[in-house]
């Protein structure tokens, strides 16, 4: 049930209400700020709505950020080479762009800065591979260049943490490597927590990327572009910038928009949810950790062995009802303390699935046993033992 597709929506709506319960007054992107490609540059005159990105406009972008002093670039844009089998091919006329990109990369590089370029994986033969991208073969010469896969974990409220390929290397993701330069001590302590999963983020919504008191979180391409440099340089260079994808699939304002996942703060892109998990990486105090499996276990054992035990007393059918609602306030209540005082996140709603489904099999049961009783005595000539039946 913890990871069962038909309770996914159910849990984030029931994460998301537990967090707007928390004072949301001081929160917001600390660390992290955001150039997402709307439609006005994707379907506008720079990007033309092409597939793959123009490159040219990604180095343009990426010299821009260099220019104002940002340390930290992650390019969550697809990169990969357009056949897996032949890394070394690129189509003639993308050859010139994908050199481009690859020197505003070593511009960073020669600034002392740092780029993360977005890595995809497959699952093949031998387990998880890295597959190859338009910059493999640049990689030895960027001491700068960090990569980092994309994909995104199936529990938005799990840290996608390093991945171990079936080669014996290991890839981080996108945010764990934006980390590792960030704070290496964060880094390693994420990073060693693989026994029993990563932390729970506090999850940053939509709304709490808004401009505040001055301060701007998310900026289109064409802004990055056009905006003072003095005034750009305020708002990002102390800051670790994500540039990924915002525009409407069909064409301008017309679709769904490209890159969104349901997630714990509601739908967000993929780049902010990669923001989300570097800031709660590098902010503790907005991390919770999840309980032990082996505690959560143990609450639901207690629940069903407690309403096990009324369900065999002879009760009156409102005592078993009253014991049923006590468990699920119960466990809705112990979730929302370990979680304002202790920091520890405990899903409740498996608890209460729990509760749920042994009520409705106990009912199923006493409806079953009813009903052969009651076969039994409609066959003439057959006498059925009298049997109590606790109500």
């Amino acid at each position: 049930m913890s990871t069962g597709y038909w309770l996914t929506e159910t849990r984030y709506k029931i994460y998301r209400r537990q967090l707007t319960l928390r004072d949301h007054a001081n929160l917001y992107p600390r660390r992290t700020a955001l150039v997402l490609l709307d439609d006005d540059d994707y379907w506008g005159d720079s990007f033309q709505a092409r597939t793959p990105l123009k490159r040219h406009e990604l180095a343009l972008l990426l010299n821009r950020l260099n220019e104002v002093g940002v340390n930290t670039v992650a390019l969550d844009v697809d990169l990969r080479s357009p056949r897996p089998d032949s890394p070394a091919f690129e189509f003639d006329d993308y050859k010139g762009e994908d050199s481009e990109l690859i020197s505003a990369v070593e511009r960073m590089c020669a600034a002392g800065r740092h780029v993360i370029l977005a890595s995809s994986v497959r699952f093949g033969d031998r387990g998880y591979e890295e597959m190859p991208s338009i910059y493999t073969g640049s990689r030895p010469s960027l001491p700068c260049l960090q990569t980092g896969y994309i994909q995104l974990p199936y529990d938005m409220r799990r840290v996608p943490g390093p991945l171990e390929l079936a080669d014996g290397g290991r890839l981080d993701s996108l945010s764990l490597a934006v980390v590792a330069i960030a704070d290496p001590t964060a880094y390693a302590e994420v990073a060693a927590e693989t026994g029993r999963g990563f932390r729970f983020s506090q999850f940053l919504m939509p709304a709490d990327f808004a401009t505040r008191q001055g301060s701007q979180h998310i900026f289109s391409g064409r802004e990055v572009k056009m905006m003072d440099t003095s005034a750009l340089r305020r708002q990002l260079a102390d800051k670790l910038v994500f540039l990924g994808a915002s525009w409407h699939s069909n064409a301008y304002g017309v679709g769904p928009q490209v890159d969104m996942h349901a997630s714990p703060g509601g739908p967000e892109p993929g780049v902010m949810l990669h923001a989300n998990y570097v800031e709660a990486m590098l902010d503790r105090s907005g991390t919770f950790t999840p309980v032990s499996d082996a505690t959560a276990e143990g609450v639901e054992l207690f629940l069903v062995l407690a309403l096990g035990l009324f369900g065999a007393l002879n009760l009156h059918f409102l005592w078993k009802w009253a014991a049923l609602l006590t468990g699920c306030l119960f466990s809705i209540l112990l979730s929302y303390t370990l979680l304002q005082n202790l920091g520890l996140f405990l899903d409740f709603l498996v608890p209460l699935v729990v509760i749920l489904l042994h009520k409705v099999a106990e009912e199923l049961l006493m409806i079953w046993r009813d009903l052969r009783l009651a076969r039994k005595a409609s066959i003439p000539g057959q006498k059925s033992q009298p049997v109590e039946v606790f109500q």
